[in-house]
Parts: C-alpha cells; sequence; structure tokens
C-alpha cells in the first residue's frame, strides 16, 4: 500500500482495477451535470456495473447523465431516486423506494451543500450540518444492511473536503447559536470534520466485515457545489495562495490543491471503491488516491471525539446503529 499521493484522472484508476465494478450495483448521491457525482457515475458507467443509482432533488438534474451514459453504455442500467438530503422524512422515503434491491455494493454520498447563508434544515439543522453531515448518517444507517448483502470488499465513500483540515466539531454549539455565530466556512469546515470522524468510527465497527468505508478529499474541483460562494471567491483563492501555506488547528502547514476537473475530482472517490491496496485500512481519509490520515490534525484523530459525534448524531437523528 502507497502513501504516495498523486493527482489521477478516473480513467487511469478504472483502467487498473475498474473489472472490480462489472456486475456491481452502485448508488450515488448529488449526481447533476455540473457535479463530481455526475462524472462520478458516467465513469463508473465505463466499467459495465449492474445497476447506477442516480439520487438528486430532481429526476431534471440526472437526465443528462442518463443521456451520456445511454450513449456510450446502453447495456447499463441507471435508475433515478428523488432525495432531498435536508429532508430526513425524504431521506427515509427514498430508502423505501429501494425495497426491490436487494444488495448496494457501494454507497458513494457525495451531495453537499458550500457557504450557504444561514438556514435550518426541514428537522431544524444548521444546513451545511445537517446535508453534508447527518443526512449522510441516517443514510448510511437505513442502507447498511443492504451494504452487508453485498458481502466483503463493498464499500460506503463519503465525500470530504480539505477544509477538514481546518474545521472542528463545535460540540458546545453545532448550531451556531441559531445563527448568530453563523461564519459558513467555519460551518462548512464542521460539516466536513464529521464527516472524516465518522467514517472513522464506521470503518473501526464495521473493519471485521472487510467493508470498505472512506472518507475522500476529491481536491479543487470547479463545480456546482461552488453555487453559494460569494462574488469573486475564486480571485481570493487565488490570493490566498500567494499569501502561503495553510495552517490546520495544530499549527500544521498545507497547500492549497490546484484547480482540477471532474475526472480527477472523481479518481480518489473510485480508489475508495475499488483499489485493492487499501483494503485493510478502513476509516482512513483519502487525498489524491492515497491514505492521508497522516494530515488529520488532533481534533480528527481523538478517538473519544469519534464517540462523541457519533452519540450525538443518534441524538439528533432519532436513528441508533445496530452495531
Amino acid at each position: 500500500m502507497s502513501h504516495n499521493q498523486q493527482i489521477l484522472r478516473s480513467e487511469v484508476i478504472l483502467e487498473k482495477y475498474g473489472k472490480a465494478l462489472t456486475g456491481k450495483t452502485v448508488l450515488i448521491t448529488g449526481v447533476s451535470d455540473d457535479s463530481i457525482a455526475g462524472e462520478l457515475a458516467v465513469q463508473l458507467a465505463s466499467a459495465d456495473p449492474a445497476l447506477l443509482i442516480l439520487t438528486a432533488r430532481a429526476e431534471s438534474k440526472v437526465a443528462g447523465i442518463e443521456e451520456r451514459i445511454n450513449s456510450v453504455k446502453p447495456n447499463v442500467k441507471t435508475r433515478f431516486l428523488c432525495m432531498d438530503l435536508s429532508d430526513l422524512s425524504a431521506v427515509r422515503g427514498a430508502v423505501e423506494e429501494l425495497t426491490d434491491v436487494a444488495h448496494i455494493d457501494h454507497l458513494v454520498c457525495v451531495a453537499g451543500v458550500m457557504f450557504p447563508p444561514y438556514s435550518k434544515t426541514k428537522d431544524g439543522f444548521e444546513s451545511q450540518l445537517g446535508v453534508n453531515y447527518l443526512a449522510n448518517f441516517v443514510l448510511v444507517k437505513l442502507l447498511l444492511s443492504k451494504v452487508r448483502a453485498a458481502g466483503p470488499s463493498s464499500s460506503i465513500v463519503i465525500m470530504a473536503s480539505s477544509m477538514a483540515r481546518q474545521g472542528k466539531v463545535h460540540f458546545d454549539d453545532v448550531q451556531f447559536s441559531n445563527g448568530d455565530t453563523y461564519d459558513p466556512m467555519v460551518a462548512y469546515g464542521q460539516s466536513n470534520a464529521a464527516r472524516v470522524m465518522f467514517v472513522k468510527r464506521l470503518g473501526e465497527k464495521l473493519k471485521n466485515e472487510k467493508i470498505r468505508v472512506f472518507s475522500v478529499d476529491p481536491g479543487a474541483v470547479q463545480s456546482g457545489l461552488q453555487r453559494h460562494c460569494p462574488p469573486g471567491f475564486l480571485d481570493q483563492v487565488a490570493e490566498w495562495k500567494k499569501a502561503g501555506p495553510m495552517v490546520d488547528l495544530d499549527g500544521n502547514t498545507f497547500d492549497i490543491p490546484p484547480w482540477t476537473g471532474t475526472s480527477e475530482g472523481a479518481s480518489t472517490v473510485i480508489t475508495a471503491m475499488i483499489d485493492p491496496t487499501i483494503t485493510d485500512y478502513a476509516g482512513s481519509y483519502l487525498n489524491q488516491n492515497a491514505i492521508s490520515d497522516h494530515e488529520l490534525h488532533t481534533h480528527l484523530r481523538d478517538t473519544a471525539n469519534w464517540t462523541k459525534l457519533w452519540d450525538m448524531s443518534e441524538d439528533l437523528t432519532g436513528e441508533k446503529f445496530a452495531l
């Protein structure tokens, strides 16, 4: 297993390991024309999976991706699943639509929001925590039996971000005082820190079952995710780069990643799903197609925080894992 980070296109990963996807069932959240999830679906289709379940808030969002897949791989079956991650009842309803699906080989949670104005989900959660993290917590819990039914080498992959390296879960005030102390960047960092720590704890719990569990930093990819970013955001990022490295919560420096395309953004997700060299590292954080736990600061590595987050998530959502 190599820790050597490399920015690669998805096609490179699929050429090496893509046969492992043949005949598999994959569920991907957040699919649209301008998303990493949409590119991921198109890339995976080249490996002849049996079924790609594509989720979004509206069918119109996935129509273009389905057309692209059908044009190059008409034998690959796709299925739209309506899912609104800002409403846990909608997440539960979507899962109920999958009663005819016996197993899911790969559950890939890509959907998210970034830097929106303060708002709450239907369930009363700060929107980035609710959509980016708590909805995934519930979705994984509800679909875990189907992933287990797929057997060893099935996977649960949760999209994260390099912002996790500057983020922490504010256990004393995860809702930012109902918006009074809200900072969109801090809230985005919190939601991604929660994703990483959830994966850490889940990977630990599922390790003996040989289920692959990873969080993924896709790099800096221009996509629909930036729709809430303020005008001039890209220029601001350029200024940050000129100013030098970023600093994590432990005082360690790191560089802002270079902008890439969606194929490069999807590649580390595919690595998480099927790269055989990382099978024994369930729960790890991946960056640039390699295990990158060395990049995580103390708050993210603290096992007590993993447990605290897990307990808080069960309490907030009312969903308790049978693990």
